[in-house]
């Protein structure tokens, strides 16, 4: 009876802590509802403790160095205190009582003094929390600059941390000087003077502090020499310091730095009664001096004026040949295979040649951007399915190594009906994508698309089937959060006239299986429907952040992300590959890439993110970069090994187009390695023309499958032509490996100089002359079709670049569906077009063979010959006695087209 007694006494108390306790956790789920619903979000993805290491971080950082600066200033507080010491009761005057109150209070305002100023100065380090981490965590590297013999690492992470700390470090002293300065003024007026302090114990604390000051100044000084490999006074000849910078500026910081740590002795022994006046004077003379002379631009641009322009090569060419290494470092160029690519006095051509044949079928003949509108057109099937993106990869089908084109078909519940457009259709039913769409690279004209991958759900006659073709996860913007598996059921793929009801069993989402989640949910995305819906289950999830590019910033927002993420077809599901890249500033002596602020780059990560399960993987492409490397330290277990990739998508990682380009855009003029060649800007290169409709614009990277690299054994490819500056003939082909053989592995192919080898915008113009091409692009291009002409690729091949075009026809109206009419095949100065590639070659090699036999016949040319005029048809189309080749004139003819 006593045990229940006191069972009921306590029971109320219990039951009011429970109640309590739980309305604390309530309010403390709601004041940081976004702070829990991350959190459960990263638990979804098995990066819980990188969540918190991403909180933390900044805050640790914080602490440490608050801790260090008040440890700092408390230490000197206190030291001047016990210098000072407190006034006895007896010798306090009787009038003045508050004195020692003063005194007392002064010694205890030390800590809070010592607290508010290190905070003041911690704030800024706060706020560059990753610098910090970058000088913790950062490695020194391998490479070592020219001139002072540091390390990269040392100017990626430790110089710029030294330069905040230098300036806080400096702050901090100054403030310190004030306070004890402060301190020892006080004591002094307040105190009766046979009570008073020794005056030189404050002294020599004082110039403590004072050369301490001096020293961090001098500190600043000399790092301003590693400053100088940033110079930008020499551009736009080369980045970094030229001749005036290391023989002029730079021995002026050295005699700043002496004079001024010499201003700083004598000035001490000044303040101690050693020395008079006149030394810290003629020293800090000096300094300022040398200050002017290191600052002053007249003095420098004078030397440079009248020293080193006459002689720039001779004086600069160190400097040009360090910043040009430099700079191909900073890009991943310094290791580009150059090759010369090897032209036989004659074009040879065999149109039966298994090589040639072999490549010709991987030849990509489609654009991405005309392809979007005929994968919407023939595989969107359903209006609310979309194709954001087609990409370009490569394939076994079969036996073959195939190009291939292929998208996602996702869901775009924009395209539903307005009426449809309802809370529950969009969250709960229509959620997801069904799989994707697959077409081969080569086609021939007027023929029917070959499909790999075709309708919903998705089918294949060539063996790609993949157990999970579900997307939920894809690249349509304002993807809105989904809640799965409901009550209701998803919109599957059609079954006849009705519709396949599908529930979602994926590991994807967070838990929506209680009141109390899906009231913070609610409160989470502002939408009441989230508590108020009555299909959910216990096994509900709530999937948002949807957009794989959104999920991605949201997880590793320090990464930049590349342009043209894409989507990979495995026997186990679809998975989408984003390459990322680690970027800096501060890589010294290379040149900053133009409308960007970064001068160093390298693709480091490859994000896997499954279009299913919605979970992100990071792999490590580049194990060498630096940057990630002290992001796999500050975040241990976040980034993997490029090993642990699953084969299945290891064989389709490929070298992204946005950094090749900006490779090229500098290797166009820093392949130039001689300095003296690259001061004369001798061999300048740039992107090479390609028309679009009527205009012309540089050229982009594409993808080609050749064996290039080595005979006989396909690889896929990353080519980019480039022409010598204000010129059009090519100059080079440069090319990028993705096979993981060859991946990342640059070659420059160069054309050689001395001869004539056609550009993409000099072809364009012998197609425009070719009179039976045009005349066939009139019949084509009148009222109610339109000709448009696709991106012309070259491919080297028979001695010579082969160039291959596409020709398309679509109607003038709003339902455009393009259709391959022809291909445009040109070599040398031949042009052919034919309904296939491979007709097209067999007219090529007689083009070819005519033109030869033209060369090699000799016709003597006499006065009279000379003189005398034909009309302009017999000129334009030779007859058959006049050339035995007639059969092809007619076979390039409208008629014949058509006939055949």
């Amino acid at each position: 009876m006593e045990k229940k007694k006191r069972i009921k006494k306590w029971m109320p108390f219990i039951i009011g802590s429970i109640l309590a306790l739980g309305l604390l956790i309530a309010i403390a789920n709601f004041l940081f509802v976004e702070f829990f619903v991350d959190m459960w979000w990263f638990q979804t993805q098995g990066m819980t403790t990188y969540y918190l290491q991403r909180i933390f971080y900044p805050y640790l950082v914080f602490i440490f160095f608050t801790t260090i600066f008040f440890g700092a200033f408390y230490v000197n507080f206190r030291i001047a205190s016990r210098i000072v010491g407190s006034p006895d009761k007896s010798v306090v005057v009787e009038d003045k009582p508050w004195i020692k109150y003063i005194n007392y209070a002064l010694r205890d305002m030390s800590l809070i003094l010592s607290l508010v100023l290190a905070l003041i100065i911690a704030i800024p380090i706060f706020r560059n929390w990753e610098s910090a981490l970058f000088f913790i965590f950062g490695s020194s590297g391998n490479v070592v600059d020219p001139f002072f013999g540091k390390k990269i690492g040392f100017y990626l992470f430790s110089l710029p941390i030294y330069h905040l700390v230098q300036q806080e470090v400096l702050i901090a002293l100054i403030l310190m000087l004030a306070g004890i300065r402060f301190v020892y003024w006080y004591e002094q007026i307040t105190t009766p003077i046979e009570y008073r302090v020794n005056p030189k114990k404050a002294l020599w604390h004082t110039s403590v502090l004072i050369i301490f000051i001096f020293l961090v100044l001098c500190w600043g000084f000399i790092m301003e020499r590693y400053d100088l490999l940033y110079e930008t006074a020499n551009l736009p000849v080369f980045k970094g310091p030229g001749y005036v910078e290391m023989n002029v500026i730079l021995p002026f910081i050295w005699l700043t730095v002496i004079s001024l740590f010499l201003t700083g002795i004598f000035l001490v022994l000044k303040i101690n009664g050693i020395v008079g006046w006149k030394m810290p004077i003629i020293f800090f003379s000096i300094f300022v001096i040398t200050f002017l002379g290191k600052n002053v631009e007249t003095f420098g641009d004078a030397v440079r004026k009248y020293v080193v322009t006459p002689n720039q090569i001779v004086r600069d060419r160190d400097y040009i040949q360090a910043s040009v290494e430099s700079t191909l470092a900073a890009y991943g160029l310094d290791k580009v295979e150059t090759r010369d690519f090897e032209m036989g006095s004659d074009v040879v051509f065999d149109a039966d040649d298994p090589d040639i044949l072999r490549r010709l079928r991987n030849i990509p003949v489609w654009d991405k951007e005309i392809l979007s509108g005929v994968f919407e057109e023939l595989q969107g099937i359903r209006t609310y399915y979309s194709f954001p993106s087609i990409d370009v990869d490569r394939y076994l089908v079969g036996e073959d190594y195939r190009q291939v084109y292929l998208g996602a078909r996702e869901i775009n519940n924009s395209k539903l009906p307005e009426v449809a457009q309802n809370w529950i259709n969009v969250h709960l039913q229509y959620t997801h994508g069904q799989g994707v769409a697959m077409i081969p690279a080569a086609q021939a004209g007027d023929e029917f698309m070959t499909w790999f991958i075709k309708d919903i759900p998705p089918q294949s006659k060539f063996g790609l089937s993949s157990t999970q073709t579900n997307i939920y996860y894809g690249l349509e913007k304002d993807k809105p959060f989904a809640i799965v598996p409901n009550a209701v059921g998803e919109i599957g793929s059609p079954i006849g006239d009705s519709e396949n009801i599908v529930h979602y069993s994926g590991k994807g989402g967070v838990a929506v299986n209680s009141l109390w989640r899906k009231f913070l949910m609610a409160t989470y995305f502002k939408d009441r429907d989230i508590f108020f819906t009555t299909k959910t289950t216990n096994q509900s999830k709530i999937l948002f952040r949807r957009n794989i590019i959104e999920r991605i910033q949201y997880i590793t927002p320090f990464l930049k992300l590349d342009l043209d993420p894409y989507i990979v077809h495995t026997p186990d599901g679809l998975f989408w590959i984003q390459d990322a890249y680690t970027t800096a500033s501060n890589y010294p002596m290379a040149l900053t890439y133009e409308g960007e602020e970064f001068n160093y780059i390298r693709n480091s990560v490859k994000i896997v993110v499954d279009a299913y399960n919605g979970d992100v993987s990071y792999y490590v492409a580049d194990s060498n970069d630096p940057i990630i490397n002290a992001y796999r330290r500050m975040f241990p277990g976040m980034f993997n090994s490029l090993s642990e990739m699953p084969e299945s998508l290891k064989q389709h990682i490929r070298y992204p187009r946005d950094i090749f380009t900006i490779q090229m855009s500098i290797y166009a003029n820093y392949h130039q390695t001689d300095p003296e060649r690259f001061f004369r800007q001798e061999d300048l290169w740039m992107f090479s023309k390609i028309s679009i409709g009527k205009e012309f614009f540089p050229a982009t990277p594409y993808y080609l499958t050749l064996d290039l690299l080595e005979p006989g054994k396909d690889e896929f490819l990353l080519f980019l032509p480039l022409s010598p500056f204000g010129r059009d003939n090519l100059r080079a082909l440069m090319v990028a490996g993705n096979d993981l053989d060859s991946y990342g592995k640059i070659y420059a192919y160069r054309f050689p100089r001395n001869r004539q080898v056609y550009g993409p915008a000099q072809v364009h113009s012998l197609v425009n002359q070719d009179v039976v091409i045009s005349e066939q692009f009139s019949l084509w291009d009148q009222k109610g079709s339109e000709l448009v002409l696709g991106n012309m690729i070259v491919e080297p091949t028979g001695g010579a670049p082969l160039y291959i075009q596409p020709v398309y026809l679509q109607e003038e109206g709003p339902l455009k569906i393009p259709q391959i009419k022809r291909l445009i095949m040109s070599l040398d100065d031949a042009v052919v077009m034919a309904p296939s590639l491979e007709e097209a070659a067999v007219k090529l090699e007689q083009e070819l063979r005519r033109k030869f036999n033209r060369r090699e016949i000799q016709v003597p040319v006499t006065p009279p010959i000379q003189i005398q005029q034909k009309p302009a048809d017999e000129v334009k189309v030779p007859t058959p006695a006049e050339n035995e080749e007639d059969d092809i004139q007619e076979d390039n003819s409208p008629n014949a087209e058509e006939a055949g």
